[in-house]
């Protein structure tokens, strides 16, 4: 499996008096862990681990074997390329083009062109091309909804070209596993998916929110500067200080430029869905929350600006700390 170079981890469940048990295992290049009370059953276990190997085998643009890598070199013809994708998929797809709209062109899943640019490759090289900070960008790649779009679970994309969903993959994923643990009989849990969290409990979970000025990949070295408070629902966040290779360069990237965003440091997203969350926490870096917010889309914020101001929303349900 593969890894990227760094873990995010902007947020950290403390569920307080409850003591749960903890199960820890690799998804999506990161390590997640679940906690719960009582051990998930085997069967539950395999089941994810089943679950992640299929979504990885179909998203994961640094598995060479995957759908998207395939189709991204032209290992599936020269186009129209038609990707037969697992069922519910068009759900995620539905929200990229929601949050694409919403946020004028700035969330777009093609961006994944730019980052091997940028050096964000699946080998890791952090070599930068030539030109690539001032070449042609999305011009050159296309846009999403005119090179790729879709029809339910189906994807199209008028010639090869790379998908990357890494904003909000991987809380749709943790979505299918907290899903698969309802199904399993396991009613209070909380899916940690390294930086994105879901809980499902019977009262309040405390989750920090890690400072980006100071974390380090040894996680329990990080400090908070705020919390929030949830029992269903899901919050993650998003920080330049994660996946960081460079001057100004990060994984966040502008669709419109194909360059790494600059207005913010950090972003934390409370929502109805992990994959709803997880998305918003990236659109935040590059869209004002009234922006958002007005196009119909429900959520809860918190951010950090690059000129050390922060902004929270009215009803988040917490509080960034004041010095």
């Amino acid at each position: 499996m593969s890894r990227l170079p760094t873990v995010e981890r902007p947020l950290r469940p403390m569920l307080g008096v409850m003591r749960p048990e903890v199960w820890a295992f690799p998804a999506t290049g990161a390590t997640w862990s679940i906690l719960s009370r009582a051990p998930l059953p085997r069967r539950a276990r395999r089941s994810v681990m089943a679950l992640v190997e299929g979504f990885e085998g179909v998203w994961s643009r640094f598995r060479a074997d995957s759908l998207i890598s395939r189709a991204a070199d032209g290992r599936l013809g020269s186009g129209p390329i038609r990707l037969e994708l697992p069922e519910g998929s068009g759900a995620m797809l539905d929200l990229y083009d929601r949050l694409h709209v919403a946020t004028g062109g700035r969330i777009d899943p093609l961006v994944g062109a730019d980052l091997v640019a940028l050096g964000y490759d699946p080998a890791c090289t952090f070599t930068v091309h030539a030109g690539s900070m001032t070449g042609p960008g999305p011009r050159a790649r296309g846009r999403w909804g005119a090179l790729a779009r879709h029809e339910g679970d189906a994807l199209i994309l008028d010639r090869p070209a790379l998908v990357d969903v890494g904003a909000i993959g991987k809380g749709f994923l943790a979505d299918l596993v907290g899903a698969l643990l309802l199904e399993s009989g396991v009613e209070d849990f909380v899916i940690d998916a390294s930086g994105d969290v879901l809980v499902h409990a019977d009262g309040p979970v405390r989750i920090g929110l890690e400072d980006p000025a100071v974390s380090t990949d040894g996680a329990d070295s990080a400090r908070a500067v705020g919390v929030v408070e949830i029992a269903r629902g899901a919050v993650a966040g998003s920080g330049i200080s994660r996946r960081a290779w460079g001057d100004g360069l990060h994984h966040i990237l502008d669709g419109l430029t194909g360059r790494p965003s600059a207005r913010v440091t950090a972003a934390w997203a409370i929502a109805e869905t992990c994959a709803l969350a997880d998305g918003l926490s990236t659109a935040l870096f590059l869209t004002a929350p009234g922006e958002l917010a007005a196009s119909g889309l429900r959520f809860e914020c918190a951010i950090l600006s690059a000129d050390g101001s922060a902004e929270v929303s009215r009803g988040l349900p917490g509080s960034l700390f004041t010095a």
